[in-house]
């Protein structure tokens, strides 16, 4: 017991650690003259100091190869950074940040991880830290093709002593980043309007979204894309804050191409800069926007023979490309829309069957199995939940009567999230494609057409917040315990890291797959 609580606490502290060390890469991109702003939030560093991994893990992979020293050097690097170099942070509260991570930690505690982690996420990373270059690595296993690139900032957190076992932390630490982002806009922020928006997602985040055994890649993107509509929306006047909200877009994009989703509620910045912020965009001698564009597009050429391989348009043939997997993508492609449109569920359906893949998806044939099966089993439930929380703000801190403002910017950014809707809805419409895309669109509908006057009190937002805390520790308490009990290879018998039995056993029925001996062109 006394080890399992040791390596708790070192774990938390090692979380610590690693937050500051991602900051201090942050300092690279932030001005300081911004940094001493009031207006600055503490918790877009290290969202900067994430791109930064994600480049540098990137070009190591690219060249040298990474190794336990080289991952040493550079969480030691980061810490250097954060705590010596030049520029100043006047805001941070390291008791603030510390709390906070104390709160939501239980989340990061986890014995079964989602599916995917286990079938091919886990080798991706393996991949990436084991090997140097090696072009065309989507012929080991199709899947890789669609790896995220984050897989290159968890391959920096393969450490001495703990192998594989905490490369969960880039992952939390986007949840983490998010939350702390929207709490700390709560507190400082004068505009109500804003602390609503900032309040409903703190409290979505934490009654929906507490289960890091959840999470893929899709989900993380997603709560990045809330800070992104955040920066769009309410600091549209302000070019500094909307060239962020574009770097953390690219970001999302990086991490899942699903991304390009909120392409259309984008648009929303063109329209109040009109062609001036364009030219400024494009002409503007910014480094890292070039860099993170260079790297999606020659990670995807050299895994898949494809610019940009969510564009089939984009792959090179084979005779051109040796090892492009075009017509692979595109079918993987196609599987993936017809499993989001439960085709691949049908059997379960009350209504006929239709076998023949292109009849089930012309004319939206689809969509009432879509919505007998997906709508009412996923999305209807987060409905409920996120306009009770709504609901529940609105009601509790209520002060003026319902007051309708003729604003023409919401309601054209309010049909700009729903086409936004729409495109997800005819291609891949599962929830965690969808999730940031829902919940902005819900938000925009309350806030045109019941335009409260409201009044934020920090008092009752610490008490909605504390309440929402509650519930995540509640929800996660009793799944450990859960996880405690279990007689299957899922028992929580490595707390506090994640369980090692799945993942050895699909290591090996993965190398015995006939993927594993074609040989890849380095």
């Amino acid at each position: 017991m006394i080890i399992v609580l040791l390596k708790t606490i070192v774990y938390f502290f090692l979380s610590i650690i690693y937050f500051y060390s991602i900051t201090g890469y942050g300092k690279l991109l932030i001005n300081p003259h911004y940094i001493r702003k009031d207006s600055f939030n503490f918790f877009e560093l290290p969202i900067f100091g994430i791109i930064v991994h994600l480049i540098g893990g990137y070009l190591i992979y690219l060249t040298i190869g990474t190794n336990l020293f080289i991952n040493t050097c550079i969480l030691i690097t980061g810490l250097f950074l954060f705590f010596f170099y030049k520029k100043e942070l006047n805001k941070v509260n390291i008791k603030f940040v510390s709390l906070i991570l104390f709160a939501i930690f239980i989340v990061l505690l986890i014995s079964k991880t989602h599916e995917d982690f286990t079938l091919y996420h886990l080798f991706s990373i393996s991949e990436i830290f084991n090997n140097q270059l090696r072009i065309g690595i989507t012929k080991i296993n199709l899947k890789f093709f669609s790896s995220s690139l984050l897989n290159f900032n968890q391959s920096l957190i393969v450490l001495p002593f703990f192998g594989f076992k905490i490369i969960h932390l880039p992952v939390f630490l986007i949840y983490f980043l998010t939350l702390g982002y929207f709490i700390n806009n709560c507190l400082y922020t004068l505009k109500n309007n804003e602390r609503f928006y900032s309040l409903m997602i703190i409290m979505v985040l934490l009654i929906k979204f507490n289960r890091l055994s959840e999470y893929g890649y899709d989900y993380i993107s997603h709560f990045l894309l809330f800070i992104v509509f955040h920066k769009i929306y309410f600091y549209f006047f302000n070019e500094e804050e909307l060239f962020k909200a574009i770097k953390i877009f690219i970001l999302c994009v990086l991490i899942k191409p699903i991304s390009l989703f909120f392409a259309p509620i984008s648009l929303y910045i063109f329209y109040k800069y009109n062609i001036k912020f364009l030219f400024k965009l494009f002409l503007s001698k910014n480094l890292i926007i070039s860099l993170m564009i260079i790297v999606m597009i020659s990670s995807s050429f050299l895994r898949t023979g494809c610019i940009f391989y969510p564009v089939n348009s984009t792959c090179f043939s084979k005779d051109s490309v040796f090892w492009s997997e075009k017509k692979e993508v595109k079918e993987y492609s196609e599987f993936v829309s017809l499993w989001a449109k439960e085709f691949y569920n049908k059997e379960k359906s009350k209504y006929p069957k239709i076998e023949d893949k292109e009849i089930y998806k012309k004319n939206f044939k689809w969509f009432k199995y879509w919505v007998e099966s997906h709508f009412f089993y996923k999305i209807f439930e987060f409905l409920m939940i996120l306009i009770s929380i709504i609901l529940i703000i609105y009601t509790f801190l209520i002060r003026e009567k319902p007051r309708i403002k003729k604003n023409f910017d919401n309601y054209f950014l309010l049909i700009l999230s729903l086409l936004s809707v729409l495109f997800w809805l005819v291609t891949v419409p599962h929830f965690r494609f969808g999730i940031s895309l829902i919940v902005i669109f819900i938000y925009l509908f309350f806030q045109t057409f019941l335009n409260l006057e409201i009044k934020l009190e920090k008092k009752k937002i610490f008490s909605l917040i504390l309440f929402s805390l509650i519930i995540l520790n509640v929800k996660n308490f009793d799944r450990i315990n859960n996880e405690m009990s279990r007689t299957d290879i899922y028992k929580f018998n490595n707390f506090p890291f994640y369980n090692e039995i799945e993942i050895i056993t699909n290591d090996q029925n993965f190398k015995k797959s006939k993927f594993f001996h074609i040989e890849i062109i380095r």
